[in-house]
Parts: structure tokens; C-alpha cells; sequence
């Protein structure tokens, strides 16, 4: 029994001793690229099932559980101690076999490719790979720890004309990963290649044997982005773009994301604007200029269900007006001894009153009474929503006390659609302090009622 226990002993001491050491650089889809140490590639990112070409029958070289849910591996080396790493090569060590990548980021998919190369009498696995970002870090994962400080000249890029870039190394993850950082971007539209030297040995003093380089490009320069100049109605609904098309120093156009140096908060004013964009890797300023037309005032309004009479359009017409809206709403504050809330009748009353309907009070104040003093005026009730026109004035949800709310309808926002529509009423506190704004129409929401009815004069 003791002759058993002491084999099994011996048995567990030299199968530990064959394992070897290795590492595994990580291709990951932000700015860390992970790599690792078989010949093999695979993708735990949902690519095809495939197999790898090379065949590895030695024990020191296998490799499992080095893969992560959302990496590509790239297992490029195999390794051995130190005492034996020169002499043991298996005849498959650089076989290297290719699955798509998937890290759009840091990867060409269709442009990627793999093959094997020797130095002397080291064999290298070599790993080629396009549109790298210029700030791209690589990090190396080793199945054992190493000291940072000796791979100093043991991990390199260099360029085309092979003049060393500098880079920054840092470790993690218990001195067993390295991460290799550049000093400044890379340039654009370049060739690099990352050298993992030969010479790196763990804290077992463990060698890596079959060292790795990976030749990358950057992605192309941006070359020009056009300027842009867009015509727009006044409230016309309209976004600057967060992102342009960009001509690309390899013929190609990419999308690329803009910052504008204001913003567009509303296009209630017409004239004309400039805006300046600044986009990452571009040396210029994209322009985009901006013309808001002017409105024109109508001279009717129809809907083939009915036409809106002369006061309605008025009120639209009148209302279209950023300056004549502030202005309503200045009065209707007046009208309220100086209190800014609780005023959509006053707002909606003062309009009406600047359009024509001169005979409304200047007292109505509540929905019930604005209600009831334009039935007086011939005004009618209607909640068909299809009957609804600019000019017409709406009143939402009663609780008991009269509707809640009252304001003037100006447009569907879809017109194949009555769940939201441009209005006008007091409340553009809440939309950028425009008076002119989408609602919720046919629904409520926590804080806006829908509409309960609406009025119009036949």
C-alpha cells in the first residue's frame, strides 16, 4: 500500500511538470484584444461549430477553460519548462486554423487571416489582423503568474519600418494576465506588429516555447466628411444627426458619430443657423447649416369632413407665431395676478380673443365657463376625432369640476393617428418652454389627461 501511495505521488509530481506553461491573448469587443496558447481558434460568440485542422497529442499543450462568453481565442504557442523547451517540438505545433471573429470593433470578419512563420530556429504562429482601433490595448492571459518587470524587451510593437512604439505594461489578475497599452494612439491606416517574445519565463521558471506575433492594421483615415445645408419649415420637427457619413482613406464611406457644439432646442424661429461638428480622428469641422422657412399663414383649413371657420383659422394662423405665443402667455399671467400656473383658459381665452372672438370676457378663467360661453357664441361640442382641425379647441377629462384642461389643436403628429398631435396651451414649462408642442390626444398618461371633447363654430 505505502509502494502505491508513493507512486501515485510521483505520477501526480511529473504530470503537473508536463503541463507547461502558456498564455492566452484575448481578442475582446472593447478596447482589450485577449489572445491564447493552442493552435487552434475558437469563438464562444455563437459562430458555426468548427474544427480545428491541427491535431495536438502532447499533454503540455493542451489547453481548456481559457475562453470567455463573449471572446474570440487565438491559441498561437505551445510551452514547456525551461529545462526541456528547446528541444521538444511536436510536428503540429504550428498548425493554425481559422473561425470567422465576430468583435466588430477590433476585427475585419472577412479580412482576418492566420498563417504560420519561423525565425531562425524559433517558430513563430503568426496572427493577421485588420481595422484594429487606434487605441487599441492587447491582453496577454498566462496559465501562470509572471513578473511584469522582465517583460520589459520581451513584449514589443514595432511598426512598418520597424522602429519600436511605446507602449505600457500592466498586470492583472494575479500578475497572470499582462496588458499592453500604447502611449499615444496608434496612427491611422498603418501596419503594427506585436512581438510576444521567446524568452518569457513564469515565477515556476517555466518558458514560453513558441512565442507569438500579431500583425494588425488600424482602420482606414477619415479623408473628408461632407458638409451639410438642410431647409426646414417653421415648427417643422427636426433633429441634428448624431451620426455622418465619412470617406475613408481605403475608398470605403464609414458612420461615424458627430458632436455639435450647441444644440437645436426648438425651430419655432425662423433664420438661418450654423452649427460646427467635431468627430473623433477628423482634424476639420463638418458645417451643417440650417434654414427654418418662415411660416405662411393659411387662408382655410379642411379636412373633407368639414372646414374650419374664419376665427378658427385665425387662431391657428396667429398661434404658428413663436412671438404671438409668448405674448398670450405673458397676458395670460397678467390676467392671473401674476400667477404662472393654472392658466390654459386665460392662455387659450386671450387667444381667442386676438383672433377675433372679441366678445369672450376677460374674466373666464375655468373650463366650465369657457365651455359655456362659446356655446353661447354658437359654438358646437364634437368627440368625433376625425372632425378635428387646426383652430379647434380642446378640453380633456372632467372629475367632476369641469374638464382639467384646455388648449388649442394645431396638427396630427401622424396623420394616420390620433394618439399625439401638436397643440398649443400654457404648459410649455414642461416641453422646453414652447408653447407649441406634441400631446397624448385619445389616452392618458400619469400626468397629461386625453381628450374629453372638443369645440368649433359652425
Amino acid at each position: 500500500m505505502k509502494n502505491f501511495i508513493k507512486r501515485f505521488l510521483l505520477f501526480c509530481g511529473i504530470y503537473m511538470l508536463v503541463q507547461g506553461f502558456h498564455y492566452t491573448t484575448v481578442l475582446a469587443s472593447d478596447n482589450l484584444d485577449k489572445s491564447s496558447a493552442k493552435p487552434t481558434i475558437t469563438s464562444t460568440t455563437n459562430l458555426p461549430n468548427t474544427s480545428s485542422n491541427s491535431t495536438d497529442n502532447s499533454s503540455e499543450n493542451t489547453l481548456s477553460g481559457q475562453t470567455t462568453s463573449d471572446e474570440n481565442t487565438v491559441s498561437t504557442a505551445n510551452l514547456s519548462s525551461v529545462q526541456n523547451s528547446s528541444e521538444e517540438k511536436s510536428t503540429d505545433e504550428n498548425t493554425v486554423s481559422k473561425v470567422d471573429p465576430t468583435s466588430a470593433q477590433s476585427l475585419s470578419n472577412e479580412n482576418d487571416t492566420y498563417d504560420a512563420s519561423t525565425s531562425q530556429n524559433t517558430t513563430y504562429n503568426t496572427i493577421i489582423k485588420s481595422s484594429t482601433p487606434t487605441n487599441k490595448s492587447w491582453k496577454i492571459e498566462f496559465n501562470e503568474p509572471v513578473d511584469i518587470n522582465s517583460l520589459k524587451d520581451k513584449i514589443k510593437v514595432v511598426d512598418k519600418s520597424n522602429t519600436e512604439i511605446p507602449i505600457t505594461l500592466s498586470s492583472a489578475d494575479n500578475n497572470k494576465s499582462v496588458i499592453v497599452t500604447p502611449t499615444a494612439n496608434y496612427d491611422y491606416d498603418s501596419d503594427y506588429t506585436l512581438t510576444i517574445g521567446e524568452d518569457i519565463v513564469s515565477l515556476y521558471n517555466r518558458k514560453l516555447k513558441n512565442p507569438t506575433v500579431v500583425k494588425f492594421k488600424t482602420v482606414p483615415s477619415i479623408v473628408s466628411i461632407d458638409d451639410i445645408n438642410t431647409t426646414i419649415n417653421q415648427e417643422d420637427n427636426y433633429s441634428l444627426p448624431t451620426k455622418l457619413s465619412a470617406n475613408m482613406s481605403d475608398n470605403s464611406t464609414s458612420s461615424v458619430d458627430v458632436s455639435w457644439d450647441k444644440a437645436l432646442s426648438m425651430t419655432s424661429i425662423p433664420g438661418n443657423y450654423v452649427f460646427k461638428g467635431t468627430v473623433e480622428g477628423y482634424s476639420k469641422t463638418v458645417t451643417l447649416q440650417l434654414t427654418i422657412n418662415p411660416f405662411v399663414p393659411v387662408q382655410s383649413i379642411s379636412n373633407g369632413t368639414r372646414t374650419q371657420s374664419a376665427i378658427g383659422t385665425s387662431l391657428y394662423n396667429y398661434l404658428m407665431n413663436y412671438d404671438n405665443r409668448q405674448s398670450v402667455l405673458e397676458r395670460a399671467i397678467e390676467l392671473h395676478d401674476g400667477d404662472t400656473s393654472n392658466n390654459c383658459v386665460y392662455f387659450a381665452s386671450e387667444a381667442l380673443r386676438r383672433a377675433g372672438l372679441t366678445d369672450l370676457p376677460d374674466y373666464v378663467a375655468n373650463t366650465l365657463t369657457l365651455t359655456s360661453k362659446l356655446q353661447s357664441m354658437g359654438w358646437q361640442i364634437s368627440t368625433d376625432l376625425s372632425m378635428l382641425l387646426p383652430g379647434d379647441i380642446c378640453f380633456t377629462t372632467s372629475y367632476g369640476n369641469g374638464p382639467t384642461h384646455a388648449y388649442t389643436f394645431m396638427k396630427w403628429a401622424d396623420p394616420n393617428s390620433y394618439d399625439y398631435a401638436y397643440i398649443c396651451d400654457n404648459q410649455g414649462y414642461d416641453y422646453g418652454d414652447n408653447a407649441y408642442h406634441i400631446r397624448n390626444i385619445d389616452f392618458e398618461t400619469s400626468t397629461k389627461d386625453k381628450l374629453s371633447y372638443f369645440m368649433y363654430l359652425a
